[in-house]
């Protein structure tokens, strides 16, 4: 017989219509058949009190007899004794965990008589004994782990407990987590949850990969909109049984291989031993990088036409034998998991490596040491170890010398655009890495592929064989041989932070949403106000006039007071709101503290032992919030497409400068043709809007768009109080995405942050109801920006630009589509082994460059020269010469006209990946009608801006000396760079009037100069296109320290000598 979902009339197979109850009192929690419907009605009112409110009622019953312990008492009485203490500052010790549900009330009724056992046992058993180390797979989610409870509490005995998650015994957190599962383990549906009118439940017989007949909302039941119709308590129960494995989890029981569990628990001290033959077919299946079987194939055909007595391995072979040299393989369930722990054991397995690994706790002393003698003051904040909640962690002893720092990173894909075709993926960022390698593709970890068409149901039980690896490691330890000390030592690592975009972020937080009375993704407190027209609530700070809904009519809100919160209030406001979704039952009740904290559920890595205390770990994503998030929102307001209710009136809309048609199209050409001046080391430039931007217009054109080329394009269109406003917001943009951060900048950019938040509810939302929909999560998350950077570091170092770039490569390494998800994971796992063994044997990572050593030159420092080069010297004429000689004799020498010929080169290779272009070959290019992106706009030292015409190399003093002959720029006009908040930049470019000599490396970036159009009443002076037609306004590339970091390069383009 199949299992009901509620307690009622229930139609067995064969049509029979039965009446069924699991009450928590008389049913033991235990689905039973009902004789009839009169010992239904008995049990009706008993559904909708719990266990312990049941046993409190007998108790006052019987109080005349001796009072015997109560539930929870017997509960703790039957756990055995521990030594182990709470931190006295562990911020998780009044939570509750989770235990098995094996204990059943002794006490009889005499209704049980009428009640006969259901044929159909329970899913999970209450008997700990019968518990086994397995897999449970159900249609169309991924299977749940589950595991024996001794071996984790033995396993977890044999570790101090280091972190504020760490679970005890007699932990108060871990003595309520149980007394309340066991409640949810035996509690009934509430009686919220019947419906009588609702058709009898039929069993679901559909195949693995159909999907549902109804739509299943995008988190969990659904979105937290007022007070939802759907929501269900049983969220939290499934949340917590999620909880309930990691606390259990041990490295048997994860699936691994007997001797991948042997490498974790006994790392081999020698590097692996591989054959020439062996080492030449690794090679050749790394060559192209996409690892094809038909390559492969042809050069192992050719090879053995050439040696036919070698034994080369074949394909799968090869295959076999890098995944044996690794350790690296997959945990295949209804998903693909990568384990962790073969992956960073593999980071240390060569000198090389193993001294990489090192950086986090050299630069972590580094910077205790300079707080200890205060000369802190000036100092950039440029990594996650300025974060003062990891130096908390550091300093109290839970992160240590050898333990291994994470993140862990989700989003979803579609593989195809024009199909349903969801893939979600999840890598792991090591922390110990410097920030200069930490981010390429040969040191991100891959962790886990969920494979689609359709979005998972359940998040988190597809996270499960993941965490659970991760859970044990930090219980049981990872042993890791250290090739460069030549020691083994034993590593827990730490999870530091979790990230993923907004949907992302309420499976992994449990947080309600963006939509929630409480809907920031911070938890800061602040109430949303909820629309008369609309189940959403909205942040508003100002109180709408006339507006009196209940439970959102509080007073004003003053921002600065919530953009400051610390992360100990906020984690002890969790963990009080979190107690009450937990323990409190019934439905409406549950809807009721749901709306009134914000959480919807425990989030699942709430079983981790050693994690950033929650909420402070789940980040804040740049990439998502300012690229996609407030962009959309400020264009919705310049081409006034935000929803207008009846009430209002898009006349009154005065910022709305681009709703009309003809003014949108000319400004769209306006973006469209400044394609010719972003360089190409500005990767995808933004393509005409009104053309491309409702069809796949991507966050980096976003990015272009919003915060380089609209702030000059606006200027001639917006009133001045609007586009100063909105000059304000993208100077802070621009400061919080630097990856090096001065505190001085970090206080500016809060400051501008919360003004324009305050701002922007008196410019646009006028304290108006029928505009509360102007006010959203994501302007409001801008006030928390600065401070989250002081807790958790830069930014721009973890957010999904990583995990956007992994998927972007991993799809693009697909070749079969008629399995698209088992050939990604394939790819994936490709990564991971790849990586493993570079890892280990450096060698087999060979530099792009190489092959260009020939026709370049390294000037040090980071910089290299690149060809074309002329063949030989020419002699200089006109400003030239007499910039060269200005130049000389600043360094003392005097050298005759006639003998100052040079040999120029095209090309300069900067520290940050930039190619520095010239002139002199973008010129020709663009006579010839060429579609050239200008690369020869310089930034130099003390913020100077020049046009490089070509690079030349000279003798000064006996010194080999690069220098570049540029044409400069103006300063900046100054009344347009203060009333911009430093955001416009407006110079004049000299022209043929201006050449100056200058040193090559005196280059820090490649910029766009932009041509910035008049104002009308620029256009009405005397002479206005000779004053302003060879004006500019600056763009520098957003995020350029994150985009070096990640491996990005600039093309080189040509390589030749110069047939002139």
């Amino acid at each position: 017989m199949s299992t009901p979902v509620q307690p009622g009339p229930f139609r067995k197979s064969d049509g029979e219509v039965v009446w069924m109850c699991n009450c928590a009192t008389l049913c033991k929690g235990v689905w039973v058949q009902l004789a009839n419907r009169k010992a239904w009605q008995r049990h009706a009112p008993l559904q909708d009190i719990s266990v312990e409110q049941f046993l409190r009622q007998e108790h006052h019953q019987s109080a005349g007899s001796t009072p015997g312990p109560s539930y929870v008492a017997q509960r703790l009485s039957a756990r055995p004794s521990a030594s182990t203490t709470v931190p006295r500052d562990d911020p998780y010790a009044n939570m509750p965990p989770l235990v098995d549900d094996d204990d059943d009330d002794d006490a009889a009724n005499d209704d049980n008589k009428e009640v006969m056992q259901d044929e159909t046992p329970r899913s999970a058993s209450c008997d700990p004994s019968t518990r086994r180390a397995t897999y449970r797979f159900s249609p169309g989610c991924a299977p749940s782990l589950s595991v024996p409870q001794h071996n984790a509490r033995d396993a977890s005995a044999a570790v101090p407990h280091h972190s504020p998650m760490e679970i005890d015994e007699l932990d108060e957190y871990a003595d309520l987590m149980h007394d309340i599962e066991d409640i949810f383990a035996r509690a009934a549906p509430d009686e919220d949850d019947r419906d009588a009118a609702a058709p009898l439940p039929q069993p679901d017989d559909r195949p693995d990969g159909v999907p549902p007949a109804e739509e299943v909302p995008e988190y969990g039941y659904a979105e937290d909109v007022d007070i939802p119709q759907n929501a269900r308590r049983r969220e939290v129960r499934e949340a917590l049984d999620c909880v309930r494995v990691l606390q259990e989890a041990t490295l048997d029981s994860g699936g691994l291989a007997d001797v991948t569990l042997n490498r974790l628990r006994a790392p081999s001290h020698a590097p692996p031993e591989v054959n020439a033959l062996e080492r030449a077919s690794l090679r050749m299946l790394l060559a192209r990088g996409d690892a094809s079987q038909d390559n492969y194939e042809d050069n192992r055909a050719a090879f053995l036409e050439l040696h036919p007595e070698d034994d080369i391995p074949s394909y799968d072979q090869i295959k076999r034998k890098i995944a044996e040299v690794t350790g690296v393989g997959a945990v295949h369930t209804h998903m693909c998991t990568f384990p962790l722990g073969p992956q960073i054991q593999a980071m240390y397995a060569s000198p090389e490596n193993a001294r990489l690994m090192c950086h986090r706790t050299t630069r972590t002393e580094e910077i205790l040491t300079a707080r200890q003698q205060g000369s802190t003051a000036t100092a950039y904040i440029d990594d996650v170890y300025h974060g003062t909640d990891y130096l908390r962690e550091v300093q109290s002893g839970r992160i240590r010398h050898d333990d291994t720092v994470v993140m862990f990173s989700l989003d979803g894909a579609q593989l195809y655009a024009n199909k349903t075709s969801d893939c979600w993926f999840f890598i792991w960022v090591l922390f110990d890495l410097p920030p200069d390698v930490r981010y390429k593709k040969r040191y991100v970890l891959p962790g886990g592929v969920i494979g689609g068409p359709n979005k998972p149901k359940n998040v988190d039980s597809f996270l499960l064989p993941a965490l659970a690896h991760l859970a044990a490691l930090q219980r049981e330890g990872l042993f890791i041989w250290d090739a460069a000390r030549q020691v083994q030592f034993r590593s827990a690592p730490y999870l530091l932070m979790a990230t993923a975009d907004g949907p992302g972020m309420t499976y992994l937080s449990g947080l309600v949403g963006h939509q929630g009375g409480h809907g920031c993704r911070l938890y800061c407190g602040m109430r949303g106000r909820l629309k008369p027209s609309a189940n959403t609530y909205y942040p508003a700070a100002m109180k709408p006039d006339d507006y009196d809904k209940d439970r959102s009519d509080h007073a004003d809100v003053d921002l600065r007071s919530h953009a400051t919160v610390s992360s100990q209030e906020v984690r002890t406001t969790y963990l009080v709101n979190a107690r009450r979704v937990i323990a409190l039952g019934g439905r409406v009740e549950y809807q009721r503290i749901r709306l009134e904290t914000g959480i919807a559920k425990p989030s699942i890595f709430m079983g981790l032992p050693r994690v950033l205390p929650l909420p402070t770990c789940f980040a804040s994503n740049l990439m998502h919030l300012i690229t996609l998030n407030l962009t959309d929102l400020f264009l919705s307001l310049f081409r006034g497409t935000l929803v207008c209710e009846p009430t209002d009136n898009k006349a009154d809309w005065p910022w709305a400068v681009l709703a009309d048609r003809g003014i949108w199209r000319a400004h769209a050409r306006l973006v469209a043709d400044a394609t010719a001046y972003l360089p190409g080391s500005f990767d995808r430039p933004p393509r005409n809007p009104a053309e491309k931007i409702s069809s796949g217009y991507k966050a980096w054109e976003y990015l272009l768009y919003v915060y380089g080329l609209l702030p000059g394009l606006l200027r001639p269109l917006l009133a001045s109080q609007y586009w100063r406003h909105f000059c304000k917001f993208v100077s802070a943009v621009r400061m919080i995405l630097q990856r090096r951060i001065l505190p001085s900048q970090l206080r500016v950019a809060h400051v501008r942050f919360v003004e324009h938040a305050h701002d922007f509810e008196l410019l646009y939302y006028q304290r108006r109801t029928d505009r509360l929909h102007f006010c959203r999560q994501s302007m409001h998350l801008t006030i928390h920006l600065a401070s989250e950077v002081l807790q958790l570091g830069p930014g721009a170092l973890y957010t999904q630009w990583t995990l956007e770039n992994f998927i972007g490569n991993i799809t693009r390494e697909m070749r079969q589509h008629v399995t698209p998800y088992a050939n990604v994971s394939e790819r994936a796992l490709h990564r991971c082994q790849v990586n493993a063994l570079k890892a280990m044997d450096p060698t087999f990572d060979r530099s792009q460059n190489d092959q260009g050593a020939a026709l370049s030159r390294d000037l040090g420092d980071g910089y290299t020269l690149l060809r074309a080069r002329e063949r030989a010297p020419k002699r200089l004429q006109g400003l030239e010469v007499q910039a060269l000689q200005v130049y000389l004799q600043t360094r003392g020498l005097d050298v005759p006209q006639e003998s100052l010929a040079v040999q120029r080169w095209a090309h300069l290779r900067l520290p940050n990946g930039q190619i520095a272009r010239t002139a002199r070959k973008e010129e020709v290019s663009e006579m010839q009608g060429k579609s050239v992106r200008r690369s020869r706009m310089v930034k130099l030292q003390e913020n100077r801006f020049a046009e490089v015409r070509y690079f030349f190399e000279g003798t000064i003093n006996g010194v080999q000396t690069t220098l570049a002959m540029v044409a400069m720029f103006s300063g900046p006009d100054i009344a347009i760079h203060q009333s911009s908040f430093g955001v416009l930049w407006a110079c004049s470019y000299g022209g043929d009037t201006s050449r100056v000599v200058i040193d090559a490396k005196a280059i820090s970036a490649v910029v766009a100069m932009v041509p910035l159009p008049m104002t009308s009443s620029e256009a009405l002076e005397p002479e206005a296109n000779s004053r302003y037609m060879a004006r500019y306004f600056l763009i520098e590339k957003p995020g350029l320290d994150v985009a070096s970091l990640s491996g990005t390069r600039d093309d080189e383009g040509e390589n030749e000598e110069d047939s002139d």
